[in-house]
């Protein structure tokens, strides 16, 4: 199963347990259905319906139709394997309206903010809305959380409830659909807490934890890797100088604090320039092995160079 039916599967449980425990007031109750309902792709008094991959949201859904009409709506099952809920009977759409503010001749579908009573009946809200249209991404691959809904006007009225949550929507219109989403991680967080999904929003913040531990790493280990083939290069460039100086010269010829550090780095071309410096007869600072190896290079330049002028 995929991230986003398991935080569904989270957020219907939630909403189970709160009912049975008599936890959820009944204002949250009605919010909740309420936004299961208005959500969707078809909610009018001609068309009305919930189409969903998840059994048990398609199993709420049904259930609150009987509930409120009296009538089991139409269930079934389509090719692609997702669930469909339809309610047929146009009296049955017009008391599903009824009780939720409508008359069903509104021109666009709006959000009815008056049945917002309290902090309880947003939270409720969002999650009846995520349970019909919403869809989140496995973190592992990105932080997205979106609602896909049918028209401008719902969408604005949920992006500025979400807004006054202090959460930071954005809006993007895709493919004749209206879409509020979210890329930030910590948006994402809140708003699963919010919801009810505290388990799959937990699990979000310990897969950003591992994420951003395993960039510190790489970069690290990046790091290490570029200083590496740095010191690398350094002492093969070294190395060929000295094997010229010996070869034109003799390293006899350079002086006896340069001779030692000659030989030390041709017999240990992977030392550091502080492990060259500690395992000298007298110890030196890095720096001053570096200043020893540049009179070393120096030396070879000049070798060149008069070997260069004589041609």
């Amino acid at each position: 199963m995929s991230f986003s039916h398991d935080v569904k599967s989270e957020l219907v449980a939630y909403s189970a347990a709160e009912r049975e425990s008599g936890q959820m007031k009944p204002c949250c109750m009605q919010t909740e259905t309420y936004a299961l309902f208005l959500f969707c792709r078809s909610f009018s008094a001609k068309e009305m319906g919930l189409k969903t991959e998840h059994k048990s949201i398609a199993d709420r859904y049904a259930a609150a139709v009987r509930e409120m009409t009296g009538h089991k709506p139409k269930r079934e099952k389509t090719a692609g394997g997702k669930y469909r809920v339809i309610v047929e009977d146009p009296v049955d759409r017009q008391a599903i309206l009824s009780e939720f503010g409508y008359s069903g001749n509104e021109v666009n579908r709006r959000l009815n903010t008056g049945i917002l009573q309290d902090d309880g009946c947003r939270s409720a809200l969002f999650r009846g809305a995520f349970l019909t249209a919403g869809t989140i991404t496995d973190p592992e691959k990105d932080y997205h959380m979106e609602f896909v809904l049918p028209t401008k006007s719902l969408c604005m009225d949920l992006c500025d409830l979400l807004t006054e949550a202090g959460l930071g929507p954005k809006y993007v219109q895709r493919n004749g659909a209206h879409v509020i989403y979210f890329k930030d991680s910590e948006s994402v967080e809140d708003l699963l807490t919010l919801m009810g999904a505290t388990e799959s929003s937990l699990a979000l913040m310990g897969t950003k934890m591992y994420k951003d531990m395993r960039n510190r790493v790489n970069r690290r280990m990046n790091f290490e890797n570029a200083n590496s083939s740095r010191t690398f290069d350094a002492a093969y460039r070294q190395i060929k100088a000295i094997e010229y100086i010996e070869q034109k010269r003799g390293l006899e010829s350079l002086p006896p604090e340069l001779r030692e550090l000659a030989k030390l780095r041709v017999e240990n071309a992977d030392y550091s320039l502080k492990e060259l410096g500690e395992n000298l007869s007298e110890p030196i600072s890095r720096s001053g092995v570096n200043h020893r190896l540049q009179k070393i290079m120096e030396v070879a330049d000049d070798l060149k160079l008069i070997e260069k002028n004589k041609h």
